[in-house]
């Protein structure tokens, strides 16, 4: 009888730990991809994704995506107040070639955002389409 009042409670701690360990899981959000192709039918759209240009301004200033938000990655988390929307507006992010969006990304899904998309091949993908 002992036996038993003592591994209930266990088995009970362990289904909680379990439960909320895989709940807690589930619900991170995870960034996805969209294409270049994508991205350019997707902001024909009424509902067009909020596009993030994490570049230096110089980068920005010689050429980037109509309609881009130039905040560089390393001013992300102290400039997230100039991101239109609320944290499940769709977010498009992209750099030169994709490690300092990389960085931005993991700033935006820890401050809780929840609906971010990383740009294929970045701008110079993005670049090479238009020439």
């Amino acid at each position: 009888m002992m036996h038993n009042l003592t591994s209930s409670p266990r088995i009970l701690l362990l289904a909680l730990l379990l439960f909320f360990g895989i709940t807690c899981h589930a619900e991170k959000p995870s960034v996805g991809t969209i294409t270049a192709a994508e991205l350019s039918q997707r902001l024909q759209e009424p509902r067009a994704p909020v596009v993030l240009d994490v570049r230096t301004p110089g980068e920005y200033l010689s050429g980037h995506i109509n309609g881009a938000l130039n905040v560089p990655h390393d001013e992300l988390e102290r400039r997230l107040g100039e991101i239109p929307g609320d944290i499940s507006s769709e977010i498009v992010v992209y750099c030169q070639s994709g490690r300092r969006a990389g960085v931005a990304e993991k700033i935006l899904v820890e401050k809780g955002y929840t609906n971010i998309r990383d740009l294929a091949g970045h701008w110079q993908n993005w670049n090479a389409r238009l020439k």
